[in-house]
């Protein structure tokens, strides 16, 4: 059921919002990430991983503070277009847009995986498949599509926590000594850097403002979703990034992704099972929720007129089915004819830190801009000055990462970034020239 702004009055409760956050955020990263770290910092791993989990929770508090505030159709797009204005919007919306590049690559690490159980098999077929069985799931609805969510989030967290499980019983002796050998191999160096590394694992589920105009008690759950994931982040990847240290010598395990931990640890039933409930629900969750969050902002800015409004289109279900279409095409276009991918996905996850520094602004300029909104935050116990507290942290968070990933990005990348940055600048000042650009209400109060 909907209301005249197309919003819907009943939907996901808190359990959906979870799922569908912790769905979208834990990902293939925490596969394939661990041993790198462990690389660098050796068994203080597990604690450079409880670090990044802060860090991430610090770059998502703008979202979170905001949700709890105003319900939103268009996902983060609809607070910077409200608060900063068009041309900031549209140039936020057009970087947002980005991330539909990254959808190829959440399937081909999917391909990869099944690869990996059923040799022989081939990688692009598999991700192909993959991906547009999640295009149908998303065809049908975001209700239904979350149904399926909650289905793939519970398999994958009992998944990885049969890794952990399997492992706990075979720590060596002591393990939690900080002082012990093995621990900050690294030095200090080496231990933050494990941080930046692993921080990228730990914020995705911003994204789940994007179900906000769903959400039974936007104002309540969404933020409340995003608070229960980051516990969960917190106690799960600490305990896998300890279980991946303690059980092995440090040498079998430094640079090697889970799969290979798992493989020497679990019994061969054992193994496949995790692989399926880990790995391969890592992907097909973010996968799932990422065709719905891409669309939102998409859907309404073409609502707004930064694109063709026929774009706007939905069928039965409410589902944007050529929106839709558009991000499924992108997403096999570059499987299909074995094109790489790799640097413009690189790309995009800078765009995205990028258009976060523009989201906090936006978020701090709320109480003066919105101020019923602020006098009625679900979390009354946060006074003025600890949001701006809060909110300058965060941006200094996402500031310290963007400066890390320029660092250690090649300087042909470095280009393509600004360049993409200005070509969206200069997109949004020619669309809104040419009138075509009518902001609506995409946010209430309630």
């Amino acid at each position: 059921m909907t209301d005249t702004n197309g919003i819907q009055k009943k939907g996901l409760g808190l359990v959906s919002l979870v799922a569908l956050a912790a769905g979208q955020v834990i990902g293939a990263g925490v596969v394939t990430l661990v041993g790198a770290a462990v690389d660098i910092t050796g068994r203080a791993v597990w604690l450079a991983y409880a670090g990044a989990v802060v860090m991430g929770f610090l770059i998502v508090l703008p979202y979170l503070v905001l949700s709890s505030m105003i319900r939103v159709k268009g996902g983060s797009y609809t607070f910077v277009a409200t608060l900063l204005g068009e041309k900031m919007g549209g140039l936020f919306g057009m970087a947002f847009t980005m991330n539909v590049f990254a959808t190829g690559m959440i399937g081909l690490g999917f391909g990869q995986y099944f690869a990996a159980l059923f040799p022989g098999t081939s990688v692009r077929l598999v991700a192909v498949i993959t991906i547009s069985v999640f295009f149908v799931f998303n065809l049908m609805g975001v209700n239904f599509m979350s149904k399926i969510q909650n289905i793939l989030s519970t398999t994958l967290i009992c998944g990885l926590l049969l890794f952990v499980i399997t492992g706990v019983g075979k720590l060596e002796p002591g393990i939690l000594d900080i002082s012990a050998s093995g621990y900050f191999s690294g030095g200090s160096k080496g231990f933050f850097a494990a941080i930046v590394l692993l921080v990228y694992s730990c914020y995705g589920y911003s994204f789940v403002v994007a179900y906000s105009r769903e959400a039974k008690k936007p104002k309540r759950d969404v933020p409340l979703a995003m608070i229960i994931t980051a516990g969960i982040l917190l106690l799960l990847y600490s305990a896998i990034a300890l279980v991946d240290a303690g059980v092995l010598p440090l040498v079998d395990v430094a640079g090697k992704p889970l799969t290979e931990v798992a493989r020497r640890i679990m019994p061969l039933p054992l193994y496949y099972a995790f692989v399926v409930g880990g790995p391969l629900m890592a992907i097909a969750t973010t996968l799932n929720s990422s065709f719905t969050v891409f669309a939102r902002p998409f859907h309404q800015m073409t609502d707004d007129g930064w694109f063709p409004k026929g774009l706007a289109r939905t069928n039965r279900f409410g589902s944007p089915y050529l929106i839709l279409t558009i991000i499924y095409v992108i997403a096999i276009t570059p499987i299909i004819f074995g094109f790489s991918i790799r640097m413009i996905t690189t790309n995009t996850v800078l765009i995205g830190r990028i258009a976060d520094v523009v989201a906090v602004c936006a978020v701090m300029t709320l109480p003066q801009k919105l101020p019923d909104a602020w006098e009625n935050r679900y979390f009354r116990g946060m006074s003025r000055g600890l949001f701006y507290v809060l909110m300058v942290l965060s941006l200094v968070t996402m500031l310290l990462c963007i400066v890390l990933s320029f660092n250690n990005m090649a300087r042909s990348n470095v280009a393509a970034t600004i360049v993409l940055v200005a070509v969206f600048f200069l997109y949004a000042i020619l669309r809104q020239k040419t009138g075509k650009v009518t902001m609506q209400k995409s946010y209430e109060l309630q």
